[in-house]
């Protein structure tokens, strides 16, 4: 771990960490506040392109405003460039559930008990909206996110998008809001996929800063402890 000064409310770790449950054990991120206590706590599911700096840079930002971020390599150590399948829904919900586990145990006191959150990047989204649909968790923020159709859910959903985003468009979006019509939407005019990512060329940084305070005001709210 490594203490960060920097903007927001909180100074912070960060850093590479070992996730347990049971004899499972993945690699991930953490960024977390560097007070002592606990705190309202959120899986971070990266998109396609892995726990990239841009992710690492989310996590570190949503930490500086109070919560605790845990973010497991999806892609279990193999580098993007290497054109591994993105992983599939399965296997994404099994390593969600052993991060909440893991959330859960005596190796992470700084979690405040309760209810979780996960935020769910790019193509995480389906598999993090069937995971949230089986009640595991509290509240589910979405960014950019590329669905499969039919899903649905009764937790509380936010989500992200941007209007010219290349992957994603305007009946894909409709869709999506038909399905969780209880969700809050928020669409961007002239930003495109890569509302978070720093190093997408459409990266917008007055956006990036909305999405967090959005999201952080959400998570407040949904994790109340």
């Amino acid at each position: 771990m490594a203490l960060l000064k920097g903007e927001g409310t909180h100074q912070i770790l960060y850093g590479s960490a070992d996730i347990f449950s049971g004899l499972r054990h993945n690699r991930g991120y953490v960024a977390r506040p560097d007070h002592a206590g606990s705190f309202p706590t959120i899986i971070l599911l990266h998109g396609a392109g892995g726990i990239t700096s841009s992710v690492k840079s989310f996590a570190r930002r949503l930490a500086r405003q109070g919560l605790a971020v845990v973010g497991p390599d999806l892609l279990r150590g193999v580098s993007p460039r290497l054109s591994p399948p993105f992983p599939d829904a399965a296997h994404i919900r099994a390593d969600t559930a052993s991060t909440l586990q893991w959330t859960a145990s005596p190796d992470t006191p700084w979690v405040r008990p309760g209810p979780v959150g996960v935020v769910a990047l790019d193509r995480a989204a389906s598999a993090a909206l069937e995971f949230a649909a089986a009640g595991d968790v509290a509240g589910l923020a979405l960014v950019s996110p590329v669905f499969e159709p039919g899903l649905a859910t009764d937790v509380a959903v936010i989500g992200f998008y941007g209007k010219e985003d290349e992957q994603v468009g305007s009946e894909d979006r409709t869709a999506v809001q038909e399905a969780l019509g209880h969700g809050e939407w928020v669409l961007y005019g002239g930003a495109g996929h890569g509302l978070v990512d720093e190093s997408a060329t459409d990266y917008r940084w007055d956006v990036a800063e909305d999405v967090v305070a959005r999201m952080v005001s959400f998570f407040e709210v949904i994790l109340a402890g």
